[in-house]
Parts: C-alpha cells; structure tokens; sequence
C-alpha cells in the first residue's frame, strides 16, 4: 500500500470512530429538540470552527498539502455548496425516517451506501476487484449482524432511511469528485454553512424552538459540531483525494461498529455475540480489503 493510501485509510478510521460516537450524541440532543433545529445548529457552529481552524497557519498548510494539491477556488465553492445541499436532503430525510422505524434498522439501511456508491461508480464506468466485492459484501453481512435484531420487514419509514443513504452515497461521490483540487478546510465550511442555513428555515417553519431546550442539547450540539461536522468530514474529504468513493465507504462503514461500542460504554448498551461477530466481519473485510489491492487506488 502507497503512503498516501495508507495515510487516507487512517484519516477514515478516525473519521468513523467520531461519527460513530456522533450517533450517541445525536439520540440524546434529539430528545431535547427538533430535527432541523439539532441540524442546524450542528452545521452553524460547525461551519463557523472550520473557518477558526483555517486561521491557523499550520493546520492551512497541512490540510491543503501545498506539494501536492492545486486548490481551484471555483470547484471548492461550487463543490461546498452542492454537497451542502445534498447533505441537508441526507441528514434530515434519515431523521424523519428515523422516526417510524427501529435504530438497528436505520443504522443497517444507512449503512447500505457500502453497496449504493460503487454500483453508482460502476455506472460511470469504474471498475471494481472481486476482492473488493468480496469485501464489501462481508462488511454489509456484518453490519446486518450488529445492527438488526429484529424480522428485516420493510415499512414506509425504513423507505425513507433508504432514500436519505442515497443522498449520503451521491455525497460521497461528489466530495470525492471535488476533494482532490479543493481548499479542503473552505470547502467543509462552505458545505456546513449551506446545509445550516436550509436547515433553520426548516427549522423555523416546521418545528418550535426553545432555547430552553437547546441549552439541555448543547453537549450533544456540541460534540456533533466539533468532531463530527468539523473534524470528521475535513478528514473524509482530506482521504477521498488518494482512495476512490468504493473502497472510502467500505472504510467508513466502520462507525457501525463505533457506534455499538459508543452505545456500550456510554449508554449502558449491552453487546451480544451476534453483535460481536458482525463487528469482527467488519474488521476482517475492512483490513482485507487495504491488504495488496492495486485496482482501487486512485
């Protein structure tokens, strides 16, 4: 494996350990306020820390990776502000859904975009190892094993998960279309403002606000604006310049597992041995699938 893969693979790892934890934070600030409100404060205040963090001289030069990347100031505004679209379908639509189905449901069928984002790519063309198809279907075994534990009946809210993963596979593709010649810090906080500012006029007119009840929230805002919207996605979009969209959501399926772990630790959630050999399929898939492959790189 090049050095540049190798050091994309350890951005995702970390990228999925905090969003993995960002679900915990979610479940407890949702019990406080509305959908779009939790979003858009997340992305605000998550928009408003990228844009403190591009101040700093160092984290500027080690995030754009001057050797390397040409930043083109038009495609990191075009890109920030067309995932932030994109992301504001994705992020809201999966709560709503949410809403009428289980959370290991949910968290299965969010993470079905391991399959939705290479069979687009296969669609432009891309082609795929049979190690990585491998892979990629022993990660989703795995992840049905963590995460479902009831009958897998379809209803109206699980359709609704469904279309938001779509939402969140064609975000993948389009960071990974724009990544590579973008101002990696400017571009997250152009995608976190856009969706921020949907979301409060979704907020404003479908839900009531309470600052009462958004001082309750703040840790879990917080948390989710911080790592999750500030650290976490920089580093996705830092990793999907050097690994294409398929291996990357192969990589990042691994919040599943942080997730259940997160809920253990946190929330008191116990994990069965069920839960524990999908987590450990996941790990095998992920780690055969760094191991020797040359088709996947970009």
């Amino acid at each position: 494996m090049d050095k540049n893969k190798l050091k994309a693979s350890i951005y995702l790892l970390f990228a999925a350990a905090i969003w993995g934890l960002t679900f915990v934070a979610q479940s407890k600030g949702m019990e406080y306020i509305g959908t779009m409100t939790f979003s858009a404060l997340r992305c605000l205040i998550g928009g408003f820390v990228i844009l403190i963090m591009r101040m700093n001289p160092f984290l500027r030069k080690a995030i754009l990776d001057e050797e390397s990347v040409v930043v083109d100031q038009a495609a990191t505004r075009r890109g920030g502000i067309l995932t932030g679209i994109v992301l504001f379908c994705a992020m809201n639509i999966q709560q709503i859904g949410i809403v009428d189905t289980t959370v290991g449901k949910a968290g299965f069928i969010s993470a079905l975009y391991i399959i939705i984002v290479p069979i687009l790519m296969m669609f432009r063309g891309h082609r795929l190892s049979k190690k990585l198809i491998f892979c990629i279907v022993l990660s989703v075994i795995g992840v049905y094993l963590l995460s479902v534990k009831e009958n897998l009946s379809i209803n109206e809210g699980d359709l609704i998960v469904f279309i938001s993963t779509i939402f969140f596979s064609i975000h993948m593709l389009v960071i990974a279309y724009y990544s590579p010649r973008t101002d990696g810090l400017k571009f997250n906080a152009y995608q976190f403002i856009v969706c921020g500012l949907l979301s409060v006029v979704g907020a404003v007119v479908f839900e009531t606000i309470s600052l009462e009840a958004i001082k309750l929230a703040m840790w879990s805002i917080l948390y989710a604006s911080i790592m999750s919207s500030s650290v976490a996605f920089t580093l996705q979009i830092m990793a999907l310049r050097y690994i294409d969209a398929a291996l990357a959501s192969l990589i990042s399926s691994i919040e599943s597992v942080f997730a259940a772990v997160g809920g253990y630790l946190i929330l008191g959630e116990i994990l069965t041995k069920r839960e524990l050999i999908g987590c450990l399929l996941m790990f095998i898939a992920i780690m055969a699938a760094q191991l020797g492959n040359k088709e996947n790189g970009k």
